[in-house]
């Protein structure tokens, strides 16, 4: 998806820059993915993984900046040098990369390639690299700007859950199987599903199908892989689980073997010895912070000397296939951007997958009044507007230009769902402005319940972390949501019974998987509504709690039912929060349906 660059700053950090392919950058889907992705990784830093340091995803060939990790990736370390590491080393590495999915899943992402080349080891610790990029490459395969038919795989073969394989969708479990398939690789050297030489089809077969090969595996860690390598996501611990099962394996100290250690120290002491070549240093722009271009700095000049660079990451090659080559012309991109740090200049120290051939630099344009990154994802809070009182509601924010549409905004009122679509009119640092809406959706169709779209709506970024939603005179605070990847968490799907009195309220709910907007619900009712069937919209989906819009019925006869909120109440169980009953009386219990 881009080129990675290692920089450094003139304070002396280093840092690794990813500049999105051009092909890419002029894809708007691409980019509002891509843009949704880095303010998702942001909230992610920890111990466990890369920092985002920066990035400007509105630039006209967008960019992102994280923090530099000096280790070499497991499958270099154990297909190559060193070869599978000892059981205690792998316990480490159970705990470490344990927390590390805890941390990621615990902002609504899910890795879906966790594989031992995303795995970088370092001397206090493991490290995951590249998380939610697997979800930013669903436009795009790997290899090149392909689109991604119904039905496509994403994933890497021999690290894929079989629910990847199946082409169904993803939750936290899908990550728990392949960190049973990488702890099985660092413990015996091997896929524990074979490898592709048999045709990636014969693989992803033995995945869904068959038991994989745990032969090696010390006894110490056999159990948890196994649990982890069950076909059902169900039946998977959770992460919060192996967290706990690990917890007395954390890697500190000596937790890799001496030879490995001394090698990682070897090759920190060339990293910091290399010198930036003399012609790669760029002239510091004396101007304010604010008049810095957003955008990399296209420019030819002869390549610089090469400098040690001991833990690539992992990037396409050059159309040549080399570096350089026979009088082909070399594009070196400069970033005059504050990546993160106190400073003005970052200049190269080392270019990998130079742009060699005849391939002319990209085309660098600015774009206009791009939404903030700040700004971006999906953000939830209670409303207190209108006639309807409180209300849910939530804005869904992707990257865009002035005039384009940015923002879907949903409200989930008692009686009635509203869901508009509305445009960037100004952005910048201090606020975005969308403008009057279009009503995309109403539950029910053509309720009067839904007020007209508002004519100009502010959001305004807080130092704490949240946004000030400000129109017609009111105002509240919006929070990030907590969204995953697969909306409805399991522990919510499946058959519930609505036992109520009189009996005649009474209602049997399913709950199927689904996206925010979609209808995940339906419903069946008792007594003399017993020949009612409604269906309701997720509004809202969190791991603790679901926000539904209004069931309605295609029949006249059947009276809408509110919207509710739908929470865990241990085994068994989920409490509903019913927007149409009286505050003292709105919670009831929700049973799992036992034919």
């Amino acid at each position: 998806m881009g080129r990675v660059y290692l920089a450094r700053s003139e304070g002396g950090r280093t840092v690794a820059v990813k500049l999105i392919l051009r092909q890419l950058a002029q894809d708007g889907e691409f980019r509002q993915r891509f843009a949704q992705e880095v303010a998702a990784a942001r909230r992610v830093g920890g111990r466990w993984t890369a920092p985002v340091l920066d990035a400007d995803t509105g630039a006209a060939m967008p960019w992102v900046a994280t923090g530099y990790i000096p280790g070499p990736a497991l499958s270099e370390v154990v297909g190559k040098d060193h070869g599978p590491l000892p059981d205690t080393s792998v316990r480490a590495l159970a705990s470490g990369l344990s927390q590390a999915l805890e941390a990621i899943h615990s902002v609504g992402l899910v890795h879906r390639d966790l594989k031992p080349s995303n795995v970088l080891l370092t001397v206090d610790g493991p490290r995951v690299i590249d998380f939610g990029i697997a979800r930013a490459l669903d436009a795009h395969s790997a290899a090149g700007d392909v689109r991604t038919r119904t039905g496509a795989v994403v994933g890497s073969p021999g690290f894929m859950s079989p629910e990847q394989v199946r082409g169904e969708g993803v939750t936290a479990a899908s990550d728990v199987f392949c960190l049973g398939a990488v702890l099985a690789y660092a413990a015996t050297g091997r896929m524990p599903f074979g490898s592709a030489e048999s045709g990636v089809h014969s693989l992803l077969y033995r995945i869904v199908q068959e038991e994989p090969d745990l032969v090696g595996v010390p006894p110490r860690l056999a159990g948890l892989v196994r649990a982890c390598l069950i076909k059902d996501p169900a039946g998977r611990p959770s992460v919060a689980e192996l967290v706990e099962a690990t917890r007395d394996a954390e890697p500190t100290g000596a937790w890799l073997p001496g030879a490995l250690l001394a090698q990682l120290g070897q090759r920190a002491a060339r990293l910091l010895d290399a010198e930036v070549p003399a012609s790669a240093h760029t002239p510091v722009p004396q101007q304010p912070h604010a008049a810095l271009p957003y955008a990399p700095t296209a420019f030819q000049t002869p390549p610089p000397a090469p400098v040690p660079y001991p833990y690539p990451h992992p990037v396409p090659p050059s159309p040549s296939g080399g570096r350089s080559g026979g009088g082909g012309r070399v594009a070196l991109i400069v970033l005059s951007v504050v990546v993160g740090l106190p400073v003005v200049g970052v200049f190269l120290l080392f270019m990998i997958g130079l742009l060699a051939g005849d391939e002319k630099p990209p085309e660098v344009r600015e774009v206009a009044g791009a939404v903030p990154d700040a700004y971006l994802g999906a953000w939830e809070g209670v409303m207190k507007a209108g006639p309807e009182g409180e209300f849910q509601g939530r804005f869904d924010i992707v990257q865009g230009e002035k005039d384009t549409v940015v923002a879907t905004v949903t409200y989930t009122l008692p009686h009635a769902l509203c869901q508009d679509r509305a445009a960037l009119l100004t952005a910048d640092d201090e606020k975005i402005v969308l403008g009057e809406g279009s009503r995309t959706k109403s539950v029910p169709a053509g309720t009067k319940s839904c007020a007209k779209p508002s004519p100009e709506q502010t959001l305004k970024a807080q130092p704490d972390g949240t946004l000030l939603w400000e129109t017609r005179g009111a105002s509240t605070a919006l929070k990030p949501a907590e969204t995953s990847e697969a909306a409805v968490h399991p522990k919510f799907l499946g058959t519930w019974d609505l036992p109520t009195k009189p009996a005649v309220n009474s209602l049997r709910l399913t709950i199927k998987q689904g996206a925010v907007g979609e209808e995940v619900v339906t419903a069946i009712g008792a007594g003399s509504f017993e020949k009612c069937r409604w269906k309701g919209v997720l509004a809202g989906a969190h791991s603790d709690r679901l926000v539904l819009g209004p069931l309605t019925s295609s029949r006249s006869a059947c009276p809408v039912r509110s919207s509710m909120v739908i929470t865990p109440a241990g085994e068994g169980k989920l409490y509903v929060d019913r927007a149409d009953r009286p505050e003292d009386a709105r919670q009831e219990e929700l049973h799992r349906y036992q034919p």
